[in-house]
């Protein structure tokens, strides 16, 4: 059993427990899918497909707009670029890792 965060508060919880204790966000059991989504990311990345699997259609739908033309093309290229940066770090966000602090 390992303690991971919460995406939502911070939070330590073990990482069997469906959401976490303190707020009650629903995790979502990422590692088991990474693979799945750095090809997603790699492939599909600027259409926002990616954003898509892991669960935030709303940036996806950004992406998928924005892709539409030349300028965001390369605005997505960037953000997919990152996104797949982050997704092989398996980074934290900013935010959390002050929040920790």
């Amino acid at each position: 059993m390992a303690m991971i965060y919460c995406r939502e508060c911070g939070a330590r919880h073990s990482d069997k427990a469906k959401a976490c204790p303190k707020c009650g966000y629903v995790q979502y059991d990422f590692s088991k899918s990474i693979a799945i989504y750095l090809l997603l990311c790699w492939f599909l990345g600027v259409f926002g497909a990616h954003r898509f699997y892991a669960g935030k259609p709303a940036t996806g739908v950004v992406m998928f707009i924005l892709s539409c033309t030349i300028v965001g093309l390369f605005v997505t290229g960037i953000w997919t670029i990152i996104d797949f940066i982050v997704g092989v770090c398996n980074i934290k966000t900013p935010e959390k890792v002050f929040a920790e602090k």
